[in-house]
């Protein structure tokens, strides 16, 4: 007699090899009933990072084209497609690509430059987008930008990421007015189209933009954006004190959630300095339930978490109960062998202590990325390193989590 696999029990298997199309693609070959899950993960996430433009062009794009235009179509929800900074691959790519059924497009590398101004996309007035990543895209100018946002198929975002965004065109002061270019963006809108209701975004990702006043033009009220629903800010890369306030100073009834994503090299201008973690909106701290930051134990992460601390206990009606703090891949840097430990560990343990000392704050979790290439040893010594201090504490948490190699936008904790 053969037996099968309940349907519930054989799709958690599969799904365990998502990240594996060769394996998925064994796997519809195996039997009937193992195809449509098979085949649904193989299909979900098309993506291509090619070394040069010319392993781009013709496979990936034909190949979007055929799943497209086939029975597949359908199971098709995400794709990443990296231009390479060509303007014809560019056109190319949305010229093939069909958004009805989409829920998330990546564009890496893409140059808008050299089309025209009023970029609106005409192709698909309906989609079913919900998250739209630009990372590295090249646009004439600010106008520019807004009428690709606003065109009308990323009407239902939910999600959008801007990171690294560059101008062909320089400026001068006059013309970086936030209503001169909201005016000109209105008015090289020649495109007759329904009107479409302003975006109502939940997640917002900002990174290094030309504009250091984006907020501005972003919060403009006659932009194509509507802010009341916005429940999570990340800011990538960015460490401007102007910057960063002037986003969480805009009217957010709706924010829970502040992400600071730091690395090593961290932006911000030099007219308005460093961000210290003094926020300076009373509204965003009543609300705010939860905040993450990387934790380097460095004396700038010191300060900014201090001013965290006073602006909580000065602050009676804060909602925040959660703080997340990246702590640095592997531990790398911080003597974990040495018996004693450093003055610089010293005061960060102090800094963690504080924070989980505060009455209102209900876990702070320290999230320790583990790279896959380390030896058994050291991923012991760091778990021996970290539970050794913390793991008595109640209100602090230690996660252990696998160090991804590259970012994902809008990726969660899932602590």
């Amino acid at each position: 007699m053969v037996t099968t696999l309940p349907i519930e029990v054989l799709e958690s298997i599969l799904n365990q090899l998502a990240d594996s199309k060769p394996d998925l693609h064994v796997c519809t070959l195996v039997c009937r009933l193992w195809v449509p899950r098979s085949r649904a993960l193989l299909f979900h996430s098309l993506s291509t990072c090619p070394s040069s433009p010319a392993h781009l062009s013709e496979p990936f794009l034909k190949t979007i084209h055929q799943v497209q235009s086939s029975h597949l179509a359908f199971l098709v929800k995400s794709i990443k497609v990296d231009c390479c900074h060509v303007s014809e691959l560019t056109r190319i790519t949305f010229n093939t690509l069909r958004l009805e059924r989409l829920t998330r497009l990546w564009l890496c590398r893409s140059d808008f430059a050299r089309f025209d101004q009023n970029i609106c996309l005409r192709r698909t007035l309906t989609s079913s987008l919900d998250t739209l990543i630009l990372d590295r895209a090249v646009f004439k100018d600010s106008t520019q930008l807004l009428h690709f946002l606003s065109s009308p198929c990323f009407s239902n975002l939910h999600s959008l990421s801007l990171t690294n965004i560059s101008y062909l065109l320089r400026r001068d002061t006059s013309t970086r007015n936030p209503d001169w270019i909201i005016r000109s963006w209105s008015e090289s809108t020649f495109l007759q189209l329904p009107i479409s209701p302003k975006i109502m975004l939940k997640e917002l990702e900002i990174g290094l933009i030309p504009d250091h006043n984006i907020f501005d033009i972003l919060y403009h009220s006659d932009s194509p954006f509507d802010w009341t629903c916005l429940q999570k800010i990340t800011f990538y890369r960015i460490w401007d004190n102007g910057l960063i306030q002037g986003f969480l100073n805009g009217l957010l009834p709706a924010l829970k959630c502040i992400e600071l994503e730091k690395t090593e090299h961290m932006y911000h201008f030099a007219s308005s300095g460093a961000f210290t973690g003094a926020i300076q909106n009373p509204f965003v701290l009543r609300n705010l339930t939860e905040l993450s930051a990387a934790f380097a134990f460095v004396s700038s992460d010191f300060l900014f978490f201090e001013n965290v601390v006073k602006e909580i206990q000065n602050n009676s009606g804060s909602r925040l109960r959660t703080i997340n703090l990246i702590l640095p891949i592997d531990l790398d840097g911080l003597d974990i062998h040495k018996p004693e430990p450093s003055a610089r560990i010293l005061n960060g343990f102090t800094v963690i202590s504080d924070l989980a000392s505060l009455p209102l704050l209900k876990r702070v979790s320290l999230i320790v990325p583990i790279s896959t290439g380390i030896v058994e040893q050291k991923k012991s010594d760091v778990r021996n390193f970290i539970d050794s201090r913390f793991c008595t504490a109640g209100s602090i948490s230690v996660v252990f989590k696998q160090a991804v190699s590259e970012r994902e936008p809008f990726s969660r904790l899932d602590l």
